[in-house]
């Protein structure tokens, strides 16, 4: 017992090592000095027979030789410890250092060009092109590749043919076959339609449709772009509206409400049979030309011209106009060169010089060469002139170019306040009088027309913001609303009896079975339709006449909306009440007042039939254009 004890006396004090890593430090450790700290760290101490080994910094194969020859079972324990520890962690470092063959494959394989993914990416740029109009080249680009790449790297797209010849002219026929859908079961459309000629010198003709849906909403259609391959008469007009309207998307035109275009002669005579709108705005551009056109207007425009082409020419001159805009407080901007086809740029431009007067002559002023380009007073003061009176009337042509609201219904109103606008004034100059007569005269004759004035005064009345204020035919259009009462009455009488008729066929040659619950619905169905016909509601006998006239009066006892209130929205919550009224004023409500949505067609078709692809034949300009006027919309109608 007294050995024993001696011995644990003279057991040295150890200390442990600090941030030991390997295992082998369980079973060594160092002498330690009177403040707990290691004396040598060089020569560790064994912990089973305390002597020492010699072991620098972070070798310890010595430490481990040490248990190998003195105490195997220690070394046994120790390697067991260590693999446990490092196995893992190896094992998780080869996983991530060495992947699998099946996983390196899958990195750097593509997508299956049938695979979902393929389809889904190869649809998402053909929607890309079209929408946004971009060239078909795009996709052969190095830049547009590597963007692509970078987003997916297993998307192989496929180049310009495989876009031009699959993909896009699949998006053309579902997207034809929505807007199919869409038409199938209108009561009523109007169109536009207008003529173009590309840079290539190639003619098209663009035929848009317009229309109101069953919620009350209004919406239009591009129906096409087609080419013209002959002169631009009446008959080839009237034969290509034909072509697009009737054979390619099989409407009824006797379900066109009216066709809206430009004054063209041949437009005029072209429609003819149809109820034909002409272009406010062209109306309106037309009336202010012969005012332009007056010699002295027409010679102080000219000499304006010059000089705004002067300072587009110059970089010099319109630095220093840029200078003298600063110095004389003036709004920083270029002088505008107008447009020929559009009259309004012509008030622009008069407009802005008049507002940068003062900066235009002082920089002509010291200039010498370009004295020549001053404009004088008398000229400054017939700019004046011009600007008074064309001013009022800029605002005009735009209050009637948009689609998302009944515009026909607008066109007394708005002709009535700009007659208002050029009437003479009292000691007003002998110009601006002779301006406004002109406009005045040549506008005022463009809507003389008896039919068309009845068209316009019907369409205002089915308005509810004006029916008591602009409708001068009253008479007129209560018999002009009869007629197409009995008309649609008459259709729908004969859609039944067919129908019917066809029932009656199809029932004799079916062989006889049991009623069930669709066959019976159906007939039920039917038997209501031919009630509605005969125009019998609540088990009383109305005639068409009769209940339309009801209507029109209940609908004259109701006070006008405000002007700032959506029409359509007034007929929505009134359908029920006045059912054939409601059904009518689809039908006028619908037509636009301006071919403009024909013109936008136009300027969709410019911008892609670029200067650098003028190659485009005219069955790809006539998709892409019709993909780029309608995909959009139908993409946001179907997430509806």
């Amino acid at each position: 017992m007294a050995a024993n004890t001696g011995a644990l006396l003279d057991r040295p004090q150890l200390v442990e090592k600090v941030d030991a890593r390997s295992e082998i430090w369980h079973y060594f450790a160092y002498i330690a000095d009177s403040q707990g700290k290691p004396t040598d760290i060089t020569k560790p101490i064994c912990k089973k027979c305390f002597n020492p080994t010699q072991a620098k910094g972070a070798n310890t194969s010595n430490l481990a030789k040490h248990l190998a020859d003195r105490h195997p079972d220690l070394y046994k324990e120790f390697k067991e410890k260590q693999a446990n520890k490092q196995m893992p962690a190896e094992s998780a470092t080869r996983k991530m250092r060495q992947p699998s063959l099946p996983a390196v494959l899958e990195v750097h394989r593509k997508y299956d060009k049938d695979s979902k993914d393929a389809k889904r990416l190869n649809r998402a740029v053909a929607e890309f092109i079209c929408i946004d109009q971009v060239p078909i080249y795009t996709v052969e680009k190095s830049g547009f590749r590597n963007l692509v790449q970078q987003l997916d790297r297993k998307y192989d797209m496929p180049g310009r043919n495989h876009f031009i010849y699959n993909e896009i002219p699949k998006l053309y026929t579902e997207t034809r076959d929505f807007i199919q859908s869409q038409l199938a079961h209108q009561p009523f459309f109007a169109c536009t339609t207008d003529i173009w000629t590309s840079r290539a010198v190639d003619a098209y003709m663009a035929v848009t449709i317009h229309y109101i849906t069953e919620s009350w909403e209004t919406q239009s259609w591009c129906l096409g772009c087609s080419a013209l391959y002959s002169d631009h008469t009446a008959v080839c007009v009237h034969e290509v509206l034909e072509e697009i309207v009737s054979e390619k998307w099989g409407l009824n035109l006797s379900k066109m409400s009216a066709i809206t275009t430009d004054n063209a002669s041949n437009n005029k005579k072209a429609f003819e049979n149809y109820t034909w709108i002409p272009c406010f705005g062209h109306n309106l551009h037309l009336a202010v030309g012969k005012a332009l056109a007056l010699t002295r207007v027409s010679n102080v425009l000219s000499r304006l011209r010059t000089t705004v082409s002067a300072f587009s020419r110059s970089n010099n001159l319109m630095r220093k106009l840029k200078e003298k805009q600063n110095t004389l407080n003036l709004p920083v901007q270029k002088l505008v060169h107008d447009e020929p086809t559009r009259w309004n740029s012509t008030f622009e431009m008069v407009d802005r010089f008049c507002i940068q007067q003062q900066a235009v002559c002082a920089v002509l002023a010291e200039n010498r060469k370009k004295w020549h380009l001053m404009p004088k007073d008398a000229d400054i003061a017939t700019l004046e002139i011009i600007r008074e009176v064309l001013g009022p009337l800029s605002s005009f042509t735009d209050a009637l170019s948009g689609e998302k609201d009944p515009t026909l219904s607008s066109v007394l109103p708005l002709k009535w306040k700009l007659l208002s606008f050029l009437t003479v004034k009292e000691g007003e100059g002998p110009l601006s009088s002779e301006m406004k007569e002109k406009i005045k005269t040549d506008f005022t004759a463009r809507y003389e027309s008896r039919p068309l004035d009845t068209v316009l005064n019907t369409a205002t009345f089915l308005d509810p913001r004006f029916k008591d204020s602009f409708v001068a035919m009253e008479e007129e259009v209560k018999v002009v609303l009869l007629e197409k009462s009995a008309e649609v009455s008459q259709q729908q009488t004969s859609l039944v009896q067919a129908s019917k008729q066809q029932q009656e066929e199809d029932q004799g040659r079916a062989k006889k079975r049991k009623e069930d619950l669709k066959s019976l619905l159906s007939t039920i169905k039917f038997e209501k339709s031919v009630v509605e016909a005969k125009g019998a509601e609540g088990g009383h006998s109305t005639s068409p006449a009769d209940k339309l006239t009801g209507e029109i009066l209940l609908y004259k006892q109701m006070t006008d909306i405000s002007a700032s209130e959506d029409p359509l929205t007034w007929w929505k919550n009134h359908e029920t009440t006045m059912p054939t009224l409601a059904h009518l004023a689809r039908g006028y409500l619908c037509i636009p007042a301006s071919s403009c949505a024909s013109e936008r067609v136009f300027s969709t078709s410019g911008f892609i039939c670029s200067p650098r692809r003028i190659r485009l034949t005219e069955e790809h300009i006539e998709t892409l254009v019709f993909l780029a006027k309608n995909l959009k919309m139908v993409q946001e109608l179907t997430k509806k």
